[in-house]
């Protein structure tokens, strides 16, 4: 199959529901369960020590992208071996990993001078690293051994299943496992299910070691080829990687740092983050293609509200935040998916995509609090997705098939001439006020975005004058004042009354006012 083609999922066989591949799902969500069990638990230990800025869980989200694109990189080095040694070797794997056990905090303490930014991964490293890397391997490794047991079904559905059990984990910390149990049980309740866990991927190297034996399974070396993958392709997974994993990790920093700051809310971002692979990668591609579709202006309305969400309730922010997160994960995941090669280069397909995400994690946990004094990355990735977002057919085409194309290359250009008309001149030569023309130039701009959404750069060079209209310019104006700063903990800056009575630090949401 050429792997820049894709197959459509209707023709595709589901997920077989026979002992075989049942044993399969059941492995592999249990792997992922306990994956972002882990998640979560671990940055409850590191707490007291680290405490709860959005830049300590940012640091926690890269070295877990970290650790997922090794395991990555094992399971697709591990997929080129004969099916026997695969077994053993990941066994040993799992028996040398289990030395970590009971699941715990390293004692590193952070030394004099020492900067959060780089210790907090080597922290986490040094505590989980081993476990996180062993069970990280299982999705991808386990969808490469269901083809490998002699099953028909199409194994990337089993990644559907794999973050819906991820979802799972995620969400079973804050509501049962931590209101329920000390520290300590938690430990032995997270180690109880890695030894379940060993005992399912045991089971599975039994069925991969006699699937070979009765002449099921095909030795690697014999597998039928595909046609090898273009680096373009390939650098064009990692983009649509990179900026929902980024995009998820921005949404937090913007949330927790401008927005509201609440316990536990970087949980919401990821949840959303994993049900887009669940969505994207399932077999019935109905939701996926809707979202697909209505994509371009969910991206231009929500995306262009960023900036003035800071005087909106906390839950219209969060609500706000979540669609766009949601729409562009989807969105990009999807056209990942539409674009997967065969399944003998599914390894290869997943570790490409796991470089896309520490790329996007990297650049918004270490990179930017380095170089903005805001989460200026937050505005700078929606603008990337706008670029990256699939072109199909939506309501634009409906519009084109009753107008023509020279109609509205005719209204676009009116359009802008009408918002700029009432940007320059504002409210007090027309009788309005500056609200009334900001909402009259939104809906211009709306109606623009819809009409042009398959010529992306255009649509792009909209969206971006909406966000600097929106309050863009304004905060360019802070930066450039150099009256504001970012450190590993967060955002400040300080303000004066004009008449000199009192010196203001803001710090997030948060206000100190000396008189």
């Amino acid at each position: 199959m050429n792997a820049t083609t894709s197959v459509n999922p209707d023709i595709m066989p589901s997920v077989s529901s026979g002992t075989n591949g049942r044993l399969f799902v059941v492995t592999i969500l249990t792997g992922s369960f306990l994956l972002f069990l882990v998640q979560p638990m671990i940055a409850r230990m590191a707490l007291p020590r680290l405490g709860g800025a959005p830049a300590v869980w940012n640091s926690a989200m890269l070295v877990y992208q970290g650790l997922l694109l090794a395991g990555y990189s094992y399971a697709h080095w591990l997929a080129k071996r004969p099916s026997r040694q695969q077994a053993i070797c990941h066994l040993a794997m799992f028996a040398l990993a289990s030395l970590w056990l009971p699941l715990g905090l390293s004692n590193m303490m952070l030394p004099v001078n020492g900067s959060p930014i780089f210790w907090v991964p080597w922290l986490l490293l040094a505590s989980i690293g081993p476990l996180f890397f062993v069970v990280s391997a299982q999705a991808p490794l386990m969808q490469r051994w269901y083809a490998i047991a002699g099953n028909t079904g199409n194994p990337y559905a089993l990644y559907a299943a794999s973050n819906l059990g991820s979802f799972g984990g995620l969400l079973a910390y804050p509501l049962i496992v931590e209101p329920l149990m000390p520290l300590r049980m938690q430990n032995m309740l997270w180690s109880g299910i890695y030894l379940l866990l060993f005992a399912l991927v045991a089971l599975s190297c039994r069925n991969i070691w006699f699937a070979q034996s009765e002449g099921i399974a095909t030795p690697v070396t014999q597998e039928k080829s595909s046609e090898s993958i273009g680096w373009k392709l390939r650098l064009y997974w990692i983009a649509l990687a990179a900026v929902p994993s980024g995009l998820m990790l921005s949404t937090t920093s913007h949330l927790t740092t401008d927005l509201v700051a609440m316990p536990l809310i970087w949980v919401i971002p990821l949840s959303i983050y994993l049900l887009s692979f669940s969505v994207a990668f399932a077999d019935n591609q109905r939701m996926a293609d809707i979202i697909k579709t209505l994509a371009a202006p969910i991206v231009f309305c929500t995306g262009a509200m960023t900036f003035v969400l800071a005087g909106s309730s906390a839950a219209v922010a969060i609500a706000v935040s979540v669609v766009l997160l949601f729409t562009v994960s989807v969105a990009l995941h999807g056209e990942m998916y539409r674009t997967r090669p065969a399944a003998e280069q599914l390894t290869g397909f997943y570790l490409t995509m796991s470089l896309g995400g520490v790329i996007g994690g990297f650049f918004c946990a270490i990179v930017a609090p380095l170089i903005f004094d805001w989460t200026w990355e937050h505005p700078l990735l929606i603008i990337t997705a706008a670029l990256l977002l699939p072109t199909t057919h939506g309501l634009e085409r409906y519009i084109r098939q009753s107008i023509g194309d020279n109609a509205i290359g005719l209204i676009s250009i009116g359009l802008i001439l009408v918002a700029a008309l009432f940007a320059l001149l504002g409210g007090s030569l027309l009788n309005m006020s500056n609200d009334n023309v900001r909402y009259i130039i939104f809906a211009f701009a709306v109606i623009l975005g819809i009409l042009i959404t398959r010529q992306r750069i255009a649509f792009t060079i909209v969206l971006t004058g909406m966000l600097l209209f929106n309050g863009g310019l304004t905060n360019l104006q802070i930066t450039k004042d150099h009256s504001r700063m970012r450190s590993y903990f967060g955002t400040y800056s300080v303000t004066h009354a004009s008449d000199g009575s009192y010196r203001q630090i803001n710090h997030g949401t948060t206000m100190h006012r000396r008189l």
